[in-house]
């Protein structure tokens, strides 16, 4: 009756069904063999208990739930007991797809205003657990700044490297190219109107301003609010936060808040080391190809470009820090269930990350405008 499988202690209210050996794919035939075994008598319910069970994949997750799902047709009550965390990851996941698949909306609600309330609800429940998250994270920047731990300021000086030093390649390479690029393509156009000596002008001005804090903020969106995410994210499924939480840490102090503030540190200096190789991009182009020479390139820079464009674009630093380390955190800490989700949440923390920074470039020019800067 396949032993290896389930054993049954059979008590007058409760048969207890215990689960053990593998519950994989491969055994499928043999676990529904075995789950037709389950044969329950009158007025008892059934309890599965976890025995022995050394491997369980979603197979075998399903097998079992669809011998309660028979059960509770029968009108016989069904419960699990003993399993682990990584067993009932597996249950709930079927559990939940079982709820979203048995749903049925109610009949004479016209479709449109059902989508416009769920869409309506979805929006409210991610906001409110976004402030929530944001909220718990404020209160984390304020405690930490009352009393700052020795493991927190290392694990900061830690991500200022892993954020900032290890993408100043990248950043160079990419800026120094766009500069070659925006040279290239502005002395084309100004040449024909004999003013290809403001080809320096507009390198030195976009660069400065717009183009090496834009570009070194999507780069780092990219590399490390895709890597805050998955971090984080792995850390929650492993049940390692949890773990923090019951040692008495508090995994926003330990976890968020020292990559938060390592990137608000970091993307400033990328922000230089852009500025500079965008530059250098635009004058290989300007003395290698339009005749203007090394001396002639520097002082057009020099007479075009001041401090203020320097600092508008060194301004929008910290600010686009902020928004990809807070997004990347957040989406990395809202994970919960499955590796699916894990890469969901990663690719949303880059696309949202990204588009809030060309939302905050949007309103910093507007605003700069505005002020005659």
């Amino acid at each position: 009756m396949n032993e290896h499988l389930l054993s049954f202690e059979s008590k007058p209210e409760s048969l207890i069904v215990n689960v053990r050996g593998h519950w994989v794919f491969d055994e499928v035939l043999a676990l529904e063999a075995a789950t037709a075994s389950v044969q329950p008598e009158t007025g008892q319910s059934v309890t599965f208990q976890c025995a022995g069970l050394e491997d369980i994949d979603i197979a075998g997750a399903w097998v079992l739930y669809d011998r309660t799902e028979q059960l509770s047709m029968l009108g016989i009550k069904s419960e699990f007991i003993g399993f682990k965390a990584a067993h009932f990851k597996f249950l709930q996941n079927i559990i939940d797809a079982a709820a979203i698949r048995d749903y049925e909306e109610p009949t004479g609600t016209p479709a449109r205003p059902k989508r416009l309330s769920r869409a309506v609800e979805n929006i409210g429940s991610h906001s409110t657990a976004f402030i929530e998250d944001l909220g718990a994270i404020a209160r984390s920047i304020l405690e930490g700044v009352r009393s700052p731990s020795l493991l927190m300021v290392g694990e900061t000086i830690k991500q200022v490297y892993h954020t900032g030093v290890q993408a100043i390649p990248v950043v160079v390479v990419i800026t120094f190219l766009i500069g070659i690029v925006t040279a290239h393509q502005a002395a084309g156009q100004l040449g024909k109107f004999g003013a290809t000596v403001l080809v320096v002008d507009l390198v030195s001005i976009s660069i400065t301003r717009e183009m090496g804090v834009l570009l070194a903020a999507i780069m780092v969106a990219g590399r490390s609010g895709s890597a805050f995410a998955a971090a984080l994210g792995v850390m929650k499924l492993n049940e390692e936060v949890d773990a923090m939480r019951v040692m008495g840490l508090n995994p926003n102090q330990m976890l968020v808040i020292p990559r938060i503030l390592g990137l608000v540190i970091a993307l400033p200096v990328l922000t230089v080391f852009a500025d500079i190789a965008g530059i250098a991009g635009g004058a290989l182009i300007a003395v290698g190809t339009m005749g203007i020479s090394g001396l002639q390139f520097v002082e057009r820079v020099a007479y075009s470009t001041d401090l203020t464009d320097f600092y508008v674009g060194l301004s929008k630093a910290p600010v686009f820090a902020l928004l990809i380390a807070m997004v990347g955190t957040l989406r990395g800490m809202q994970v919960k269930s499955s590796a699916e989700e894990l890469g969901l949440k990663t690719t949303m923390a880059v696309v949202q990350s990204i588009f809030m920074i060309i939302v905050a470039d949007a309103l910093f020019a507007v605003l700069f405008t505005r002020m005659g800067i």
